[in-house]
């Protein structure tokens, strides 16, 4: 039998038999959970690597009106299949184990053992489509049927207010001179005034993220070459990407006096357009969303609207990004919107989160419990309502949003 903690040389392991220790189940499951996202996660399986080339490509062809063709190549799949899919499978049985003796360990009061069974089944679910969909993206029928299942599409009204919204702004060029160096000191100032502890590291690479489960946050110091930026594209992100940093930190938090594990900061079911959305909330909450960047997420949503309405992703390509263009988008933004929806077809979720789960909730702070979508937060509302084994938010609502540079 394989222990939890074996998991870690899961590629090693011929056959993996999972053993979960029952007293302990909640926790042997969470770290499961933490282990094998590491192994199934689509950001760090799926990549096009030729991007660049293409682009290229792409512009040589248009200069010439001829019609052109992506021919992508995908980064190969790192693990075995088959071997994560029977793991995962194994977790969602083991899940089908809690008891109520288990919750009651934690104090819980409203939480049931049957929701607990569906939160921890859910996690394993999605991750099972996170390694359909970086061992089949090759396969357009895969992608699509994947992606629509991790990221469903968006509401009439929201497409329809994105469309409408972008013939209002116009992009316009900004001098960038923000270095790396100093974004990562706004990072830490900001940091400071929330009063936390999380690093703030400079890598080589193309955009900002969080690390949650290093209590991390990275700022971009370029690949392709060094990356600068405008001031206020850099507060921007101060808010953005730091509020990704604090729903990580308070799902760590919400239940550490109760003993219950991390997971509410690592990884929760479909959680991914609430967390999009509110980071989005954020910036216009903090008024640091300016009209490039809103331009921006309007033709986000729009590209992946387009390509998930098209029949042939290949074939449309050209038209879809053409579309783009007319719509005030450049030429490389226009094709990297249309090729990054090609690994995951998810660049909805930011104006659908906003719309559909943040913009007119009276109360926020249940969706900030941690990195929760929004039917598990009012599941868990209950749950801290009632004083039982969630606290509520370390970084609440007027410290993430009462806040103007």
């Amino acid at each position: 039998m394989t222990t939890v903690q074996e998991l870690k040389e899961l590629e090693e392991l011929e056959n993996p038999e999972l053993s979960f220790e029952q007293e302990k189940l909640i926790g042997e499951l969470s770290q499961a959970g933490k282990i094998l996202i590491d192994r199934a996660s689509w950001i760090k399986n799926i990549k096009i690597k030729n991007k660049v080339s293409e682009r290229e490509r792409f512009k040589q062809k248009r200069r010439k009106g001829k019609n052109f063709r992506p021919e992508f190549e995908y980064r190969k799949f790192p693990h075995d299949e088959e071997k994560l899919l029977k793991v995962l499978d194994q977790c969602i049985k083991a899940s089908q184990g809690i008891s109520e003796q288990h919750l009651e360990k934690y104090g819980a009061k409203k939480i049931t053992a049957e929701d607990m069974t569906e939160f921890f089944s859910e996690i394993f679910q999605e991750m099972k489509l996170y390694v359909k969909l970086g061992a089949n993206i090759e396969s357009e029928e895969a992608w699509r049927r994947y992606s629509k299942k991790i990221w469903p599409l968006t509401q009439k009204k929201t497409v329809e207010n994105s469309r409408k919204k972008l013939g209002g702004l116009e992009p316009q060029e900004m001098e960038k001179n923000i270095s790396p160096e100093e974004l990562a000191e706004m990072f830490e100032q900001e940091l400071d005034r929330l009063d936390v502890e999380y690093d703030v590291e400079i890598r080589d690479t193309g955009g900002c993220y969080n690390i949650p489960e290093k209590r991390t946050v990275v700022v971009a110091a370029g690949d392709e070459e060094k990356r600068m930026y405008s001031r206020p594209e850099a507060e921007m992100l101060t808010m953005h990407e730091l509020f990704h940093a604090m729903r990580a930190l308070n799902g760590f938090e919400a239940g550490r006096k109760s003993g219950f594990p991390e997971i509410l900061g690592l990884h929760t079911p479909f959680y991914d357009q609430t967390e999009e959305g509110g980071a989005l909330f954020r910036e216009k909450a903090t008024e640091t969303s300016f009209e490039d960047k809103e331009f921006d997420y309007h033709l986000r949503l729009i590209a992946a609207v387009e390509i998930a309405r098209s029949d042939d992703y290949r074939e449309s390509f050209q038209e879809i990004v053409e579309k783009l263009i007319d719509l005030g988008g450049s030429v490389d933004r226009s094709f990297y919107l249309v090729a990054r929806n090609r690994e995951a077809l998810r660049h909805h979720i930011y104006q659908a989160g906003y719309f559909e789960e943040w913009k007119d909730r009276d109360e926020k702070w249940p969706l900030l419990i941690g990195k929760i979508n929004s039917e598990w937060a009012e599941k868990f509302r209950e749950e801290v309502e009632a004083g039982g084994m969630f606290e509520r938010p370390l970084i609440g609502e007027e410290k993430l949003f009462d806040f103007q540079f």
